[in-house]
């Protein structure tokens, strides 16, 4: 019987380590961002990318086979990040600023007959992420599907505050979110465990990671 990793494998990567497979990862989020959900997202090319695309970003890539399907981008909340700097106005607490909370952005994969199975490695990839940086908590902007979605797979999260509208798309639709974190202490959240325990079965290269640290300076 097939396992549901099969196939599969990850990368953890900065832009300055291999500006080719970050490439990949941008152009894969303007396929799925911009063209597939129709956000109105900064786009360069053929690739989409912000001010937060930066040297201390970390960038989580899924592959099947040699397809890449997914990933999501990570960035450390002592420094500046997507939530917490474009829609403070979401927040009723503060949003973080520490080295042990790490927001998740550009979280997607790819449409298909697999979608399913690859949102789940994906999943599994982000939560093993947080464990291998030490952190203990994951930070996002989200919609209210996705929140439903972690509820789904008993994974807990908490509000920063009430859903907005933060926009509209370029078909003219509003985009209500809101922003959120998942803490990640088993205590707290049992739920993580079968994620955590197909991550760490999960071939997995990690680049910017030195001697079980990040490189990211202090």
């Amino acid at each position: 019987m097939p396992h549901l990793l099969d196939g599969y494998h990850a990368l953890i990567t900065r832009e300055e380590l291999d500006p080719a497979h970050v490439g990949a990862m941008l152009r894969l989020r303007k396929r799925l961002f911009v063209d597939h959900c129709g956000w109105l997202l900064t786009t360069v090319g053929d690739a989409e990318r912000d001010q937060f695309d930066c040297w201390y970003t970390e960038h989580c890539l899924l592959f099947s086979g040699v397809e890449l399907v997914g990933g999501f981008r990570a960035i450390r909340t002592d420094y500046p990040y997507l939530t917490a700097s474009v829609f403070p106005q979401l927040a009723v607490r503060r949003f973080p600023s520490r080295r042990d909370a790490w927001e998740i952005s550009r979280f997607g994969v790819l449409p298909g007959v697999a979608r399913s199975q690859t949102a789940r490695v994906t999943y599994a990839l982000m939560f093993r992420f947080a464990e291998l940086r030490g952190a203990k908590a994951l930070v996002a902007l989200a919609d209210l599907s996705y929140e439903r979605f972690l509820t789904r797979m008993d994974i807990r999260t908490r509000r920063y505050g009430p859903p907005q509208v933060i926009g509209n798309d370029r078909m003219g639709r509003p985009l209500t979110a809101l922003a959120g974190e998942i803490p990640l202490g088993l205590a707290a959240n049992p739920g993580l465990t079968k994620f955590l325990d197909l991550g760490r079965q999960l071939e997995i290269h990690d680049a910017s990671h030195v001697l079980g640290r990040s490189s990211i300076p202090a």
